[in-house]
């Protein structure tokens, strides 16, 4: 098996016009961004949006710290609740015409930022940084891929399905939600959505790319009750796909994650985790998104960077806490 590469493209920081900001779900938004000249990107990649509008932003100045005394903060990124650092998202798509490039994020309602985000409206321009990070590799000589995504690690992996869909793999994709109304997916009308968790064309943006999908509710309110990567491992026992065959992908909450991986090892199978950690730059300065991988040294492990280092890695090289 070998380590996922770490396959990188240049970037740059793009002015970026909304084409389209439109609610998916209950707490899930699909927003579309075009730019003019984007790098080449690949899934697995992110961006760092800055939730601002490029009219309210302005240079930085000084501000005064009298003797014995507060300074008087009136700037709206620091006495008020403006995001003041950019957001990182996964690219869920890209769709280049002659014009520029069409990205797609999903983004869900948690903090300011992305509550910002809701009220940004078509012919908006936003400023985007990207594409950053390293990508899932595609091994040409593995014909078969599964997918795991949980949660807002579920948007990811609908960008590798096209790409995996674009070589002719055979994948299987298991999504988990919480609950159904939290579902960033849009189901195919009429088809089933088995709840013994096994695969069937029911996701509309998977079953485009040629890819199955099975999804996992931890309410039992759609699909299999319980976890995703319970819904995985049961399917994982029973594949008929031999060991050297498949690709295993990965990305959401750290214990679905820990659970995916363990999974494949157990059973000596790849497995690519896309991490997720808090980022402030998203290209390796502010040093914040640590994460602990194996290596040949003393202690057996050093720290690395989700952001410039990653956010892919290889499940075996991941130690977790």
């Amino acid at each position: 098996m070998q380590s996922a590469s770490p396959i990188r493209s240049r970037r740059g920081t793009f002015v970026s016009q909304v084409r389209a900001n439109r609610r998916l779900c209950r707490e899930h938004y699909l927003l579309r961004l075009r730019v003019g000249e984007f790098p080449p990107s690949r899934p697995g990649q992110f961006v760092q949006l800055q939730c601002r509008f490029l009219s309210e932003q302005s240079g930085a100045r000084e501000v005064v710290w009298p003797d014995g005394a507060l300074p008087k903060l009136t700037q709206p990124e620091l006495a008020d609740k403006e995001p003041f650092l950019r957001r990182p998202f996964s690219l869920a798509g890209r769709n280049d015409t002659p014009d520029g490039a069409e990205l797609e994020i999903i983004y869900r309602t948690v903090g300011t930022g992305t509550h910002w985000l809701v009220d940004v409206a078509a012919g908006d321009e936003l400023s985007v940084l990207g594409p950053l990070g390293n990508a899932f590799e595609i091994r040409a000589e593995r014909p078969a891929a599964a997918l795991v995504g949980g949660g807002v690690g579920i948007p990811p992996l609908i960008y590798l399905a096209e790409a995996l869909g674009a070589t002719g793999k055979r994948v299987a994709a298991f999504n988990g939600v919480e609950t159904a109304d939290l579902l960033p997916l849009t189901l195919v009308p009429g088809a089933e959505v088995r709840t013994d968790g096994l695969p069937t064309a029911c996701v509309m943006e998977l079953a485009r790319h040629g890819a199955a999908a099975a999804v996992a509710t931890d309410d039992g309110s759609l699909g299999r009750a319980g976890f995703v990567h319970e819904a995985f491992e049961h399917w994982l026992a029973d594949t008929r796909a031999a060991c050297d065959e498949l690709v295993v992908y990965a990305c959401g909450p750290e214990a679905m994650m820990r659970a995916v991986g363990k999974a494949c090892i157990a059973r000596g199978v790849e497995c690519q985790l896309a991490l997720e950690r808090h980022m402030a730059c998203g290209m390796g300065t502010c040093q914040s998104c640590v994460v602990k991988i194996r290596d040949d040294s003393d202690r057996g492990w050093s720290f690395k960077l989700c952001c410039a280092d990653g956010p892919v890695f290889d499940a075996r090289e991941v130690v977790w806490a």
